[in-house]
């Protein structure tokens, strides 16, 4: 980004706003002054628009064309009371005289005395001391002493003092411009200091004054001071004022256009549509002067560091020059997530006048009346969503939101607020990871397994949000690299299969296994056809966990032959695979049953009564094979209890309130289940039930597992009564 700072121009030459030209007429108009007397030129113009780097420029005509000039600066900033002010100007007036009027001719005593008859000696001398140290460097304490040492004692009036400085002035035959820039950096008490010196004491020949200052501003402070006055005290005072010419707009957005260049050097490219459409409504408007540019660079410079890559930045930008320019919208926006991201969903036709109203209160409250129409464009390309309420148009929202990592999504939204990525997702880099070609199979499951320890919003697992950022970012992943992060996925996916990540309640769905479909439906379907995809999918699965090849084996054979007998078979682009590949899994889904069964792996898995069911439908017709494993495990206490928790499962219930009024749960309440239908098909229930019983009993588990043991009991007979 290029170096935008703060610090006035000095020569033409970095001139970008056309000032150079209105510098220029206000130092002929100095210069053609033939015998000032006090003779006082404003420069109008608001904070932050460029007087100072015109009063530069002004400096630099001067030095090239009338090198009769001296100029005297007076940083009347830099004194801090209304008595320092007047003692300041006076020191800074003596300094810059003294050269022509020497230390021993009567003229530099009558200016010394002028100034403490003028500026009020009683006040000077406790004063004195630290009043100019610091604040004006070189200029040393001892020299104010010294000039103030000829002030205590006054004995002429002091218009015979002035009169005795203007005759030597006029003798001197050379000039003065006195510049006090800044006057908006004062109180208005103090700048009125500066108007009075200057017309009081400043009125000598040979002496011109420069100021500048905020027009409106200072009229409206004198006003309130001498109001029966008002701005007619200014004019007694300016001889000539000019208002600082507006810069053209069209220098301001390339000034700001420059910055953001620099801002999106690094970054993919950006469809130019869509950022100038938000730069034109959005910034364009608020850039009103060159320090408008400075402020927003300035703080884009910081605030977009952290989290460059994971926000949209014509986004980003847009929020910050609101956050800068328009606090009170910015802070509505980050107040009301909810209201605008879902904004008009649910409303009807006939409450649309009500809820653009209700919208329009809410976020534009606090801006005048006028810019509303400017402010609801800028907010409905913001958040395409509030064209429900504010236009007649319907817009729900697309995938591409969160693809580009929009504000406008709900996955990406609080990222622009916090400075940091939002708990909803994931950093840009850590996706980049995952989908950089040269990761192999491992690495990619060694930085899944890393997320799966990290909790993130909502009680999930990190993990949860790499599927679901993955699956956003689907149609544009390579097939190559779609299946090798299939086949890393697929190897580790029952450790993905995690109850902190299932969805409950009202609004909640989905969990670890429906993101793994999403996922491999987002990076095939309208990408391939059934036999590629039945082919990468077969590979991918070759190697994966037994839920997950249970989980899609299947779904692959419910593409086919749905189970549900109202469904029909799926159409060939939602089908995963061919028939025979459907069969082969099948197949290969009854092997690994059985293994996990020989090996013991079968019960200590997170989901075995699952397990136990899914090869019931698949063991050959009257085999008998789950009945002959699970009569066999219930012999043994340890397995008698994995069998008990196996299907020992929860359900959560959450109160509505009662008649009247009464308040309803604010939170879900979690109870044991016994999920137990089709469990005749599995074992004996029978001799589980009494096993059980004598587990309870017996010395062989101890008391958490009888706990668990009791709990399942009790819930099976909750169930059999009929109160579950």
């Amino acid at each position: 980004m290029s170096n935008f700072d703060d610090v006035p121009i000095t020569t033409p030459d970095k001139d970008r706003f056309g000032c150079d030209p209105f510098a220029k007429a206000i130092s002929d108009c100095i210069r053609s002054v033939e015998n000032p007397l006090g003779s006082v030129v404003a420069i109008y113009g608001p904070w932050g628009s460029g007087k100072s780097s015109v009063i530069n420029l002004v400096r630099h005509h001067l030095a090239n064309d009338a090198a009769d000039f001296e100029v005297i600066n007076f940083p009347a900033w830099m004194y801090r009371t209304e008595d320092a002010l007047a003692v300041g100007f006076f020191k800074e007036l003596y300094a810059g005289l003294s050269p022509v009027l020497s230390e021993q001719t009567k003229a530099a005593g009558a200016l010394r005395k002028l100034g403490a008859n003028l500026a009020g000696a009683s006040s000077l001398a406790g004063m004195a001391v630290g009043l100019f140290a610091g604040s004006l460097g070189e200029k040393a304490t001892t020299a104010t002493l010294d000039a103030l040492g000829g002030f205590i004692e006054q004995g002429e009036t002091a218009e015979d003092l002035q009169a005795t400085l203007a005759d030597a002035l006029r003798e001197a035959g050379k000039k003065f411009l006195v510049i006090i820039d800044d006057l908006d950096r004062l109180s208005p008490e103090e700048a009125l200091v500066i108007f009075r010196l200057v017309k009081s004491v400043g009125r000598l020949p040979n002496v011109m004054y420069l100021l500048a200052y905020d027009r409106e501003t200072t009229e409206q402070a004198v006003a309130r001071r001498f109001p029966s006055e008002g701005a007619h005290y200014l004019e007694k005072i300016i001889q000539a004022g000019f208002e600082l010419p507006q810069p053209d707009q069209s220098h301001l957005n390339v000034m700001m256009g420059e910055v953001l260049d620099g801002l999106a050097a690094d970054l993919p490219d950006i469809d130019p549509v869509e950022f100038g459409n938000l730069f034109h409504s959005i910034v364009v408007p608020e850039l009103k002067t060159p320090r408008d540019v400075l402020r927003l660079a300035n703080t884009l410079s910081i605030t977009i560091t952290p989290i460059k890559s994971d926000v949209f930045l014509p986004d980003f930008v847009s929020l910050e020059t609101l956050r800068v320019f328009r606090p009170a919208v910015y802070k509505a926006i980050r107040q009301n997530k909810s209201a605008i991201l879902n904004a008009g969903q649910n409303d009807r036709y006939d409450q649309r006048d009500a809820r653009s109203a209700q919208y329009a209160s809410m976020l534009l409250g606090s801006e005048p009346e006028e810019d509303h129409g400017q402010l609801r464009e800028a907010l409905m390309r913001l958040f395409p969503q509030l064209q429900n309420v504010f236009a007649n148009t319907i817009h729900s929202g697309t995938r591409e939101w969160a693809r580009q990592r929009r504000v406008c999504s709900n996955e990406h939204f609080d990222t622009y607020f916090r400075f940091s990525v939002s708990p909803k997702t994931i950093p840009k880099a850590e996706l980049d990871y995952l989908l950089d070609a040269s990761r192999t199979v491992e690495e990619i499951q060694d930085r899944v397994r890393d997320a799966i320890e990290i909790t993130q919003a909502e009680g999930r697992t990190k993990a949860s949000y790499i599927l679901d950022e993955l699956t956003a970012h689907g149609p544009n992943i390579s097939i190559e690299q779609g299946e090798k992060l299939l086949t890393a996925l697929f190897g580790m996916a029952d450790e993905l299969f995690l109850d902190q990540d299932e969805g409950r309640g009202f609004g909640s769905f989905g969990d670890n296994r429906f993101r793994l479909h999403w996922l491999l439906r987002a990076i095939l379907r309208d990408r391939t056809t059934l036999e590629e995809r039945s082919e990468i999918l077969a590979r991918a699965v070759a190697a994966a966990t037994l839920q997950w090849h249970v989980d899609f084996s299947n779904s692959a054979w419910e593409d086919h032959y749905p189970s549900n007998p109202d469904r029909d078979p799926s159409s060939e682009v939602e089908t995963l695979t061919t028939e025979a590949v459907a069969q082969q899994l099948r197949g290969q889904t009854l092997e690994m049953l059985r293994a996990a069964a020989a090996d013991g792996t079968m019960l200590s898995s997170t989901n075995p009564a699952r397990l136990l069911s899914e090869w019931d439908g698949l063991q050959p017709d009257g085999s008998g094979e789950v009945i002959a494993f699970t009569t066999q495990a219930l012999e043994g206490d340890a397995k008698l209890y994995q069998l008990a928790s196996a299907f020992l499962g929860k359900s959560y219930s959450q109160g509505t309130g009662g008649f009247g009024g009464a308040p309803s749960d604010l939170v879900q309440r979690e109870n044991d289940r016994a999920q137990v239908n089709g469990i005749d098909r599995l074992l004996d229930q029978d001799q589980f039930r009494r096993r059980l019983s004598e587990a309870q009993r017996g010395d062989t588990l101890n008391e958490q597992q009888k706990s668990t043991i009791s709990r399942f009991l009790a819930a099976w007979d909750r169930r059999d009564a009929g109160e579950d």
